[in-house]
């Protein structure tokens, strides 16, 4: 056995001291590695009666030994081991023990009689079988100042202590690897809890500031209550340079475009439209989680300048249809200023007057801007009825039925709609507000309502019941061209247009009634036609016609 490297046999019937089985079953024994290699190294040593025992780590380069703990009167001496010891390359081969005496080696102070420590066995730590060579194993040395020769039964007795303070070990470095893993999810928790709790201030300031910017709409209030989260000067700026409001009346500010260490310009954004600018005065720098907060601040801030932007239009668009409703003659001012807010007169339109009895006319004067945002069209409130002035390209009669109902279905109550015919140009527009006002008055009258109607459907209606204006408006849109020929040339085609259908159409029976050549009537029927177009004998074209004659009768003799 000396100098050689052997596997313990099993001793058949042979039981382990108590000893062996103290370090796997003592409830004592410590939980931290240091405290339980000592334990390992004491009681190993009391086994087998050494005066010394290590735990060492014995490592594949050179192999070299390191000594981690330490037991026995003598605990400050130290094996000497030779870089090249058989017992170091024996157990990193796998074998479970090495046994040797004090004449194969000796310590690095030379003799027996120098009490210098000498190794007596070697054995590896942790299960011994289904074991692959590895870069280091744990190892337990016992030393003696005198050779011994180790039996069978201390043997086998020293391998399975050794075996189950393999398994105490395993078992304290798996709970120091757990308890380190407890205190990183610990750590890790801690840290998450103050993401959360920074996360919730974040949001409950962010719902503060969108309720102040959403509901109440206050600029002021805004900033400064950003100015107290902030610790900073705040003023809220449109995006030509216009002072909104600001938290300091005596802070001067920094201007736009210029930031420097006490100075920030942060814009305020809504999509990829630059509202305006966040001015702070600061005077320290912003943490980080003020950072954060001032992005929210700006997001928050965009919403009351889309407000007010939104509100200057919206006022713009409601003076510039009130001006062109009532103005017969629009200058180019008002011209211009549709042009800009993108209302395109040039191309044909209608105008629809809607009558939303019992609404609120803040109720009204959002249906009707969100209606007319359809298509790019002006509303406005004007006596309290809905004006709309709104793209021709469609049938008026729909445009005024889908008016009709769909603010009907919003208010809750019959609405009704009247629409002009369509047209173009910006002169004509107070002409088309007071047809389609008409036409909407006769409706009423008529007990029409609830209903969307074009004033080509009415016919000759609204005018009739305007009164003189009406009446004359009439005439001069059904005759006008016959008219004026008679009133240039001393004809007399009104006359014999009034006899032909007072003869039943027949030019004969009106040449009776005009005394006359039937000749001479056919050719002043033909200049008729000419002027008035091949359908003025339709009869629903007729009819108007042998109206307008009548009335135009009357007004002349009367």
């Amino acid at each position: 056995m000396r100098g050689s490297t052997e596997h313990g046999a099993t001793v058949p019937g042979a039981t382990a001291p108590r000893a062996v089985a103290e370090p796997a079953d003592d409830p004592a024994v410590p939980h931290d590695e240091s405290g339980l290699l000592r334990d390992i190294a004491r009681q190993a040593r009391r086994l087998l009666d050494a005066p010394a025992a290590f735990v060492a780590v014995v490592s594949e380069d050179g192999p070299t030994i390191t000594v981690r703990a330490a037991d026995g009167p003598d605990e400050d001496a130290r094996l000497d081991l030779p870089g090249r010891h058989p017992s170091g390359a024996a157990l990193l081969d796998g074998a479970p023990l090495w046994c040797g005496d004090a004449d194969s080696h000796s310590a690095a102070s030379g003799s027996h009689e120098d009490g210098a420590l000498h190794a007596v066995v070697a054995v590896r730590l942790g299960h011994q079988r289904g074991y692959a060579p590895r870069r280091s194993v744990a190892a337990l040395y016992l030393a003696d100042r005198r050779p011994r020769t180790v039996t069978e039964g201390e043997r086998v007795q020293l391998t399975s202590f050794a075996r189950l303070a393999g398994a105490a070990m395993e078992k304290t470095q798996l709970l120091d690897v757990a308890i380190a893993r407890l205190y990183g999810l610990e750590q890790q928790s801690a840290r998450t809890a103050a993401d959360l709790d920074r996360m919730r201030a974040l949001r409950s300031a962010h719902y503060g500031f969108i309720d102040l910017a959403v509901a109440r709409g206050d600029a002021r209030a805004f900033v400064v209550e950003a100015d107290r989260r902030l610790g900073a000067s705040v003023r809220l700026c449109t995006d030509d340079g216009l002072v909104v409001a600001a938290s300091r009346s005596a802070a001067a500010g920094p201007e736009p475009g210029v930031p420097d260490g006490r100075r920030m310009v942060v814009p305020v954004l809504a999509g990829d439209r630059r509202m305006g600018d966040l001015l702070l005065e600061m005077d320290s720098p912003l943490a980080d989680p003020d950072g954060q907060l001032l992005l929210l601040i700006a997001q928050a801030a965009a919403v009351i300048l889309r407000q007010l932007d939104d509100s200057r239009e919206s006022q713009a668009r409601r003076a510039l249809l009130n001006e062109l409703i009532t103005t017969p003659q629009p200058t180019g001012t008002l011209v211009e200023r549709a042009r800009r807010l993108g209302v395109r007169l040039d191309r044909p339109y209608v105008v629809v007057v809607l009558r939303p009895d019992g609404v609120s006319p803040h109720w009204a004067s959002m249906w009707s801007a969100a209606f007319a945002a359809r298509g790019d069209g002006l509303s406005a409130l004007h006596d309290d009825d809905i004006v709309l002035l709104l793209p021709g390209e469609a049938d008026p009669a729909e445009i005024a039925r889908t008016a009709a109902e769909e603010s009907g279905a919003l208010f809750g109550r019959p609405v009704t709609a009247a629409a002009s015919d369509s047209c173009s140009g910006p002169e004509r527009v107070a002409v088309r507000y007071r047809q389609a006002l008409r036409c909407l008055d006769v409706m009423i009258m008529m007990e029409l309502t609830g209903r969307g109607v074009s004033v080509r459907e009415l016919g000759f209606l609204p005018m009739l019941l305007a009164g003189r204006e009406g009446i004359d408006q009439f005439i001069d849109a059904t005759l006008q061209p016959v008219l004026d020929y008679d009133r240039h040339r001393d004809g007399d085609l009104a006359r014999t247009l009034d006899a032909y259908f007072e003869a039943g159409r027949s030019p004969t029976n009106a040449a009776e009634l005009l005394h006359m050549h039937p000749n001479t009537v056919t050719r002043r029927l033909d200049r008729v036609k000419r002027l008035l177009g091949p359908t003025w004998q339709v009869p629903s074209r007729a009819l108007e016609i042998q109206l307008a004659l009548r009335l135009h009768r009357l007004l002349t003799e009367l």
